[in-house]
């Protein structure tokens, strides 16, 4: 996710064992995918690292410098690339969740819709620098008319 042309995941890191059976996978994705998801996402930096008798996890550091862990046990390659895929598209803030439903102070302007309210038929002019008249009707299509 990038938030104003800023890729937020800056780095993302494959923690796993060589020889524990839990690491499989991890392994596996390292041999097929890992390059492949590494070129197609140039503006993050990719590492391994070998962490033995623990369990492997995908480290995602982000711009805002808190790292989220997933625990990626026991997954089959194509699980751990779709954590890979989520960890990049995350902004790596906290979700936080509001207490109570947010009001406004000032109500809407327009009124609350009501699907039952009758629509008139009303039209008005729109004019533009081009001397072009736009006749809009409510109820129906647009008509066009050109004055020059």
């Amino acid at each position: 996710m990038s938030i104003r042309g800023v890729a937020q995941l800056k780095g993302l890191t494959l923690r796993y064992c060589d020889l524990g059976g839990s690491s499989r996978g991890a392994r596996q994705f390292i041999r097929e995918n890992l390059v492949s998801w590494a070129e197609k996402n140039p503006q993050t930096q990719v590492e391994t690292a070998i962490k033995r008798n623990k369990h492997p996890q995908l480290i995602g550091e982000y711009v805002w410098g808190e790292p989220k862990i997933v625990t990626v046990k026991n997954m089959s390659p194509e699980e751990i690339l779709a954590n890979a895929q989520r960890l990049r598209n995350s902004s790596g803030r906290k979700m936080t969740r509001l207490a109570e439903p947010v009001k406004s102070r000032t109500p809407s302007v327009q009124g609350v819709w009501d699907p039952t309210t009758p629509f008139q038929r009303l039209e008005f002019q729109v004019s533009t620098k081009l001397q072009t008249t736009s006749r809009v009707n409510m109820g129906g299509g647009t008509k066009h008319e050109a004055s020059r």
